[in-house]
């Protein structure tokens, strides 16, 4: 069994007051909230909770033990926000070389608006009529205008045509 799911589950339970509950909150069976908390007990060799069939109460460990569950389920989830807000916003520095007056009159408006969207999001700009070698030179993105050759280990896409 998974020690973290093992965790929410005896968390659950004890915020609940009965596995039933627990068993309803977490959509599983009342017989598999008790495996979870089995789980718990029998890899710490400690029982945390006493149960009867009238009603169930927390061993002094289990206090302690639940007290710390909380704080790691916490942790846990801040840790997955974590993870959901790096993805949630384009951030770090994006390097793109593109023809100068093009770039100038056209992209860089647009990059720039798109810059004051995501404060995150560091541009680095090349204006220049060199056709950069995006690996050799470090960029990210090559915005051309005109036909390409094709080049080993490059996408190009359409994204415009001019009259």
């Amino acid at each position: 069994m998974d020690r973290l799911e093992s965790m929410e589950v005896f968390v659950k339970a004890v915020d609940l007051g009965s596995f039933a509950a627990a068993a309803a909150a977490l959509d599983l069976s009342g017989p598999m909230v008790g495996k979870h908390v089995r789980f718990l007990e029998e890899r710490l060799g400690v029982r945390l909770i006493n149960r009867t069939t009238r009603r169930q109460s927390l061993t002094d460990f289990g206090r302690a033990y639940y007290e710390r569950c909380r704080i790691v389920l916490a942790e846990a989830e801040a840790a997955d926000a974590l993870a959901a807000d790096q993805l949630s916003e384009p951030r770090g520095k994006l390097r793109v070389t593109m023809p100068a007056h093009f770039g100038r009159h056209c992209v860089t408006p647009i990059l720039l608006a798109l810059a004051r969207y995501y404060p995150a999001l560091e541009l680095d700009l090349s204006l220049s009529d060199r056709f950069a070698d995006l690996v050799e030179d470090g960029f990210d993105l090559a915005i051309r205008t005109g036909a390409l050759d094709d080049r080993a280990g490059v996408i190009a896409r359409r994204v415009a045509r001019s009259a």
